[in-house]
């Protein structure tokens, strides 16, 4: 082992080894999701073999058979809210993920706290809507969810002759038609939410969440202020199934990436321990792999991939040198590069079974989006173009992760967040 230290709405066109292992919904906050595919960067080899058993599982369920999964649709609302009865004085609360800060946590009872709390007026604005309404609702225990719209968020508009209601939280723009159940809900409503997560503990800084939560949704009363969206998957005409072909394809990436985790094993099970701070081996290979991802660069030639990610090191330790001021800054830092090469040429073969791993995982993935997708009720849009959902949250054996489509991935970079500003 080598240890070294927004859009106007009037636009839209009509074309338009187990025990190494993170476990998000049982001991930390829902503050962040990872992909599939980095599992094994996470997990190394234990996150090899949970991942394979999230797609065996899909196998099963893609193909009609009862499989362990849990699965939730992405909506992509924004901000996250966080909100109900403080376990400790039973007094209603709502905020963003800041709720959970370990330092100066920002958990608002009442308008004055979130004045206090958040500077930007926008934000202010949706949190407030947010208390006034969500406290009428009963809810019991704490929830999480994406914020989808506030009354002066929705707009009107025309798609294939039909008229629409239509709210744009973040990169994705719903379109809803007016004369629907649906779409008259959202309309009348004064806010519009979807449920995620539930959390449970005895202060909100030990809560541990769990995903998915539709179970207890019935527990929320709602009038025709609120539009709580529906996050559970379900396909109840079978539309989703892999036929013949597609499932003996995805089998067989399936058994190709369960090679060639074998052969990288050792390799995923030691990255984490090697490198120092921001550049730990697992740590730059997983920003590798996403900035090629958001920059909309290929990832499927595994040699290619391979050889980049050495390139990709090399630049980001010469740039760390570079920034140094004292020459015993800039030694300290170019022998950790030079061992970082050696690192990476020991272990060349492993590196390229961790590209090919990573490679089948996200074309078995694609697979997978591709079927879910195919259940459909609400129309969405990027920039005026028609596409798919954000993408969906899978629990299996008490591990959630999240599934989306590289192109929200790369659309999602390009979005203000005006709460923020």
């Amino acid at each position: 082992m080598v240890m070294w230290s927004s859009v106007p709405m009037n636009k839209l066109s009509t074309n338009l080894e187990k025990g190494y292992q993170i476990k998000y919904n049982r001991s930390m906050k829902n503050t962040h999701l990872e992909h599939l595919e980095d599992n094994i960067l996470n997990a190394g080899s234990a996150g090899g073999l949970e991942t394979v058993e999230f797609l065996q599982n899909f196998g099963k369920m893609l193909t009609g058979k009862k499989s362990e999964l849990s699965i939730s649709t992405k909506w992509d609302g924004a901000p996250a809210i966080i909100c109900g009865r403080d376990p400790v004085n039973q007094r209603f609360f709502v905020g963003t993920k800041s709720v959970f800060n370990k330092v100066n946590p920002k958990v608002c009872y009442d308008d004055t706290d979130i004045d206090r709390y958040y500077k930007a007026e926008l934000l202010r604005r949706k949190l407030k809507t947010c208390l006034k309404y969500l406290s009428q609702t009963g809810i019991v225990g704490v929830f999480q969810g994406d914020l989808l719209f506030t009354e002066e968020d929705k707009k009107f508009a025309k798609i294939g002759g039909k008229r629409v209601v239509t709210f744009q939280p973040n990169a994705i723009t719903y379109a809803v038609p007016v004369d629907s159940l649906k779409g008259i809900t959202v309309m009348e409503a004064k806010l519009g939410i979807v449920f995620h997560t539930i959390y449970f503990g005895e202060t909100l800084q030990d809560m541990r969440a769990v995903f998915n939560p539709n179970w207890q949704l019935h527990t929320i009363h709602t009038d025709e202020n609120i539009f709580i969206a529906n996050a559970n998957f379900a396909d109840e005409a079978g539309v989703s199934k892999f036929n013949v072909q597609q499932s003996s394809k995805f089998t067989a990436l399936i058994n190709r990436a369960t090679g060639s985790l074998k052969r990288s094993s050792e390799f995923l099970n030691i990255i984490h321990d090697c490198g120092k701070s921001k550049f730990i081996i697992a740590v730059i290979f997983k920003q590798f792999f996403n900035q090629r991802i958001r920059s909309g660069l290929s990832v499927s030639n595994t040699q290619r991939i391979a050889l980049d990610f050495a390139k990709f090191y090399q630049t980001k330790m010469d740039d760390e040198i570079d920034s140094k001021k004292t020459e015993r800054a800039k030694k300290r830092y170019m022998h950790m590069k030079n061992m970082g090469l050696a690192f990476i040429q020991k272990y060349e073969s492993e590196i390229y079974f961790t590209v090919a791993s990573y490679i089948s995982i996200r074309s078995a993935k694609k697979m997978i989006i591709d079927q879910l997708n195919k259940v459909k009720d609400i129309q969405t849009f990027v920039d005026n173009i028609p596409s798919q959902p954000e993408g969906y949250v899978v629990s299996y054996n008490g591990t959630a992760l999240k599934f989306v489509d590289d192109d929200f991935r790369k659309a999602n970079i390009t979005v203000v967040k005006q709460w923020q500003q």
